[in-house]
């Protein structure tokens, strides 16, 4: 059957088709040498459905590709169970940012941070460094904690220190690590202003804006970078005892 009727079929659009059969995951049957036209079979009704329900559920197209490659009901099974842990995961999260920000609507007087403006001596920080894209920030600053602590180059003792750019981008570099002599981060010598956070991580807006607002209102100029030093485990705390200390290096 032609493209058309292949997608209305399978109630995807014409050009959902033509871009999975790009991807390598719905090739079409047949190709006409000289018109170009593409040709489905009722066959493949069953890939098309299965791409379109996985698609609906926001599953990354290489797990698709991996869905449709397994060779068995067991590899299915086994990809399938790693995005409902995934979903039930990112579920976890969207739930727990709709209450901080239901907790903050309801008592925002309940949200005070106490700024500190100290002279702090220069530090290097050594760990891993990665990119980190602003639209995913929390999870992209999770694994490169998790990949730290696998590196095995951080002591367990110490906790981990994130660095960031003061103004982000669509795509930044984030480091994590710990203070160390040789590493290759430097946190420069001079002011630097800092405050405490006690609560989870999507709550952290609040703290920054209160941070760098004190910072503006009290005539100081922000330089760079911004770190987050996680002084609790989430591991072990619950999300409400998260502590989380908040650092902008300011010009002299």
């Amino acid at each position: 059957m032609p493209i058309g009727a292949f997608a209305r079929l399978s109630r995807l659009t014409v050009k959902a088709v033509r871009h999975y059969a790009a991807e390598g995951l719905l090739v079409p049957a047949e190709v006409d040498p000289h018109s170009g036209y593409r040709y489905y079979r009722a066959d493949q009704m069953r890939t098309a459905t299965t791409i379109a329900l996985l698609r609906g559920l926001d599953v990354p197209l290489p797990v698709v590709r991996d869905v449709l490659a397994a060779d068995d009901d067991e590899a299915v099974a086994a990809v399938l169970a790693q995005q409902r842990d995934r979903m039930r995961a990112e579920l976890a999260h969207r739930e727990q940012v709709l209450r901080s920000l239901e907790g903050l609507l309801r008592s925002p007087e309940r949200v005070r941070y106490d700024v500190v403006v100290a002279e702090r001596a220069a530090r290097r920080l050594g760990g891993v460094r990665g990119p980190v894209r602003a639209d995913a920030l929390d999870t992209g600053t999770a694994a490169l904690c998790r990949a730290a602590l696998r590196s095995g180059g951080v002591p367990g003792r110490e906790p981990l220190v994130a660095v960031f750019p003061l103004d982000l981008t669509e795509e930044f570099p984030v480091t994590v690590g710990v203070p160390t002599p040789d590493g290759d981060v430097v946190l420069p010598a001079g002011p630097w202003a800092s405050t405490l956070h006690v609560g989870p991580y999507p709550q952290l807006p609040l703290a920054y804006a209160a941070l760098l607002e004190h910072v503006r209102e009290h005539g100081h100029e922000a330089r760079g970078p911004v770190t987050e030093t996680y002084l609790t485990d989430p591991g072990v705390a619950a999300p409400e005892e998260l502590v989380t200390r908040l650092a902008v290096a300011l010009a002299e």
